[in-house]
């Protein structure tokens, strides 16, 4: 059987483009996917109100696990507690960088294309309250990013450039931390201007965290506990949310070196990516930026499904981080061997 293959359209790698001049797509599917690509356009809203929740529910359950006065009944105890709370403290910023992914989703109304209202208004109470984001503030800023991709107003751009994303130290462990921690700092401060301006905005966290976790371990355990839920919750929520963020939107483009959106998008697919730095399929960003109205639930397929049926086009070119610390893959000419 013949295979359809897309012809490739080859980035030049150079400077970003200018302002009034956003990137090329870079690459066009071929004639016997686009019907999965359609199919993947469908939205969910019951599908991806459930995984929000989900989403909550075990963000409580590991607060409250961390919170059980028990873990400090005696020695033995204790060591199996403080394991407890270290594991609450990074479930806890994974499952809000989890419910923000899901707020990104609602910018593109991809929990309800026909129902926009029902979109903003579920995503609302069921991810923008647990993190702070108001989604109207950051659909208008990230709907920018992709409109106008490599030029003068691309947020994402803007905000790689500030804090030299590019020089991020990628040789070895402790070389990335090290070049990352230094930017932290900048990056918060950059993404609360995005997202949050407002104080009422910034307080919500806040009461959601007292109304369903601090507010249940005071009622079942005494102050103590509540105390704990508070400490775990703001450790999870102040340090290692922002931490799990910068390391994944540093991760997703590669501006320097290509000028289409293909080209210059990185998909992250190594374990520990796709499980704690990139929910809910995040990782798949190429996809994603190819063709943003397909919700998070459809990406993995269509990815899946274009790596199959286009292998030189799309799986032989696409730009690929396996490891946190790794370089992408690099560009591959037209005629070479696709990576692999």
């Amino acid at each position: 059987m013949t295979q359809t293959v897309a012809s490739p359209r080859r980035a030049r790698p150079g400077p970003p483009g200018p302002a009034g001049r956003p990137y090329a797509r870079g690459y066009r599917a071929p004639a016997a996917v686009r019907p999965a690509v359609r199919a993947a356009h469908r939205t969910r809203l019951a599908v991806t109100a459930a995984v929000a929740a989900g989403d909550q529910l075990v963000l409580i359950a590991g607060v409250l696990a961390a919170a059980w006065p028990g873990w400090w009944a005696g020695p033995a105890r204790a060591a199996a507690g403080t394991l407890v709370v270290l594991a609450a403290l990074v479930l806890s910023g994974r499952q809000i960088r989890a419910l923000e992914c899901l707020v990104h989703e609602a910018s593109h109304f991809n929990w309800s294309r026909h129902h926009r209202r029902a979109n903003d208004r579920c995503a609302t109470v069921l991810a923008g309250l647990p993190t702070g984001i108001r989604i109207a503030r950051y659909r208008a800023e990230h709907l920018l990013h992709h409109s106008r991709l490599g030029t003068d107003d691309d947020p994402d751009l803007r905000r790689y450039a500030e804090l030299d994303i590019t020089g991020l130290d990628r040789t070895s462990r402790t070389r990335y931390a090290r070049s990352l921690l230094v930017r932290l700092a900048a990056h918060q401060r950059s993404w609360y201007r995005s997202t949050s301006t407002d104080l009422p905005a910034l307080l919500l966290p806040v009461a959601w965290a007292a109304a369903v976790a601090v507010l249940p371990a005071a009622l079942l355990w005494g102050t103590g506990a509540a105390v704990t839920a508070a400490a775990v919750w703001l450790a999870g929520f102040a340090l290692v949310l922002p931490v799990l963020r910068f390391i994944g939107e540093s991760s997703e483009h590669s501006y320097h070196d290509a000028d289409t959106v293909f080209d210059s998008t990185v998909t992250n697919l190594g374990p520990l990516q796709r499980r704690l730095i990139h929910p809910h399929s995040d990782g798949y960003h190429t996809v994603h930026h190819l063709w943003p109205g397909a919700p998070h639930h459809q990406l993995r397929l269509l990815h899946d499904k274009l790596t199959a049926d286009d292998p030189q086009g799309f799986a032989g070119r696409l730009r690929i981080r396996r490891r946190i610390v790794a370089e992408p893959s690099p560009l591959t000419p037209p005629g070479s061997t696709p990576w692999t």
